[in-house]
């Protein structure tokens, strides 16, 4: 099995052509992904320029996590309005309102709080947008290998143009000119709405062709595929609730100790290696998938999850490097297999709310993480997080056995 996956990452494979309604959600996520990057880059440097006290920065990760918890609320939206409407509606909401931020004259003196205030309004309009987004690709994808290519692809852009091209880009723009931030942001926002239009044009388009044929036996196979029961969807929401709990418990505390223990710039090493792994890991998924089912994808991701934890349990900073690289690699291959594995498997009509619970689990598990983490950071030692993260890391291993998608994308 090891020499099959060492095979797969090196083997070229057949690259699937998108069918055009495809091609242009990639290109609406790739806008969304860049507007919602260049806008996060940006918000710590907007704060500290337009003189926000330093515990605005605090109040906005904090209703970050706020918005999260409320995930079963935007699941309910895009259950009643749809899709479509839900995605493009966000996606232009959010244009006009940093289009309204940015046409705002800034010596008001409200306007530094109309930034931050912004700033906690796109994390609402996020949620919305990412369960949105999510049933989209599945209401738009002509069958199941289409979207396990897709998502191949939609790893690609998140790790790109958000981890290492969106964050860089918004920082230095908003050290420039926040005017040009917002404007940009917005038509970026713009852009997302205008690829959704077209694309749910091809949709029906697409429906209008299939009505005078005879396509119903695709159709059908399709919905005999999309099965689950409660335990499946119990498993599902556990796996979300690992991959989340897992970096939690170890991140930002062991971060903070190495930050305090080496004489070099720790944070920024760590960030690097990061960001370039996680790039390495989206690069990998996509031939993987066309080379391995989602389960075997997931499985050798939280595998390698926890050798990262394993790494970390080392007490050296250059085993503690490996142990980040690992575990963002990892982290790219099982996330980007549970969530498309839940798309799969969960039905259509079931798929938003259950979308807004796993959203409402991973929220739980980062909080609650979170807190654990600073407790023994506090009263024991942050060396020990990495072995405590190896606990659900394992537990990982045996949900993605036990319930991913299991079919091969064949070509």
């Amino acid at each position: 099995m090891l020499k099959k996956f060492i095979k797969s990452i090196y083997s070229i494979g057949t690259t699937r052509r998108l069918s055009r309604t495809m091609r242009w959600a990639l290109l609406g996520l790739t806008f969304s992904i860049l507007s919602n990057s260049i806008f996060t880059g940006g918000v710590i440097p907007a704060i500290l320029l337009v003189g926000l006290p330093a515990w605005a920065v605090a109040f906005n990760n904090t209703f970050g996590v706020f918005s999260d918890f409320l995930s079963p609320i935007g699941a309910w939206v895009v259950d009643r309005l749809g899709s479509f409407a839900a995605l493009a509606g966000a996606e232009f909401v959010e244009g006009i309102l940093c289009l309204i931020v940015a046409l705002t004259p800034s010596t008001l003196g409200m306007w530094k709080w109309m930034l931050l205030a912004l700033s906690c309004l796109l994390l609402v309009t996020g949620q919305i947008i990412d369960i949105s987004s999510e049933i989209f690709e599945v209401e738009i994808a002509d069958n199941e290998h289409m979207l396990i290519e897709y998502n191949g692809y939609a790893s690609v852009v998140m790790s790109v143009f958000g981890t290492l091209l969106g964050n860089v880009l918004g920082s230095f723009i908003a050290t420039k000119s926040l005017f040009v931030l917002l404007m940009l942001s917005a038509v970026l926002s713009f852009s997302c709405t205008i690829t959704r239009i077209f694309s749910q044009k091809d949709v029906r388009k697409t429906q209008q062709v299939s009505e005078l044929g005879d396509s119903d036996s695709e159709d059908t196979e399709r919905t005999n595929v999309l099965k689950s029961n409660r335990e499946t969807k119990t498993k599902l929401l556990l796996a979300t609730f690992l991959l989340t709990l897992t970096p939690s418990l170890f991140n930002a505390y062991t971060t903070m100790g190495y930050a305090h223990e080496v004489k070099i710039n720790a944070i920024t090493v760590i960030y690097g290696v990061v960001g370039v792994c996680t790039v390495i890991g989206s690069l990998v998924y996509m031939r993987l998938i066309k080379r391995m089912n989602l389960r075997s994808v997931g499985v050798w991701g939280s595998a390698i999850i926890a050798f990262g934890m394993i790494a970390l349990s080392i007490p050296n900073f250059w085993a503690a490097l490996v142990g980040w690289g690992l575990e963002s690699f990892g982290f790219v291959l099982a996330g980007h297999a549970i969530i498309t594995s839940r798309q799969l498997i969960i039905e259509r009509e079931y798929l938003p709310k259950f979308t807004g619970w796993v959203r409402l689990a991973s929220a739980i598990a980062a909080a609650g993480g979170s807190w654990v983490s600073w407790w023994i950071y506090t009263y024991a030692s942050w060396h020990v997080l990495p072995l405590i993260s190896l606990v659900p890391a394992i537990a990982l291993v045996a949900i993605c056995a036990l319930t991913l998608y299991k079919n091969r994308l064949t070509e």
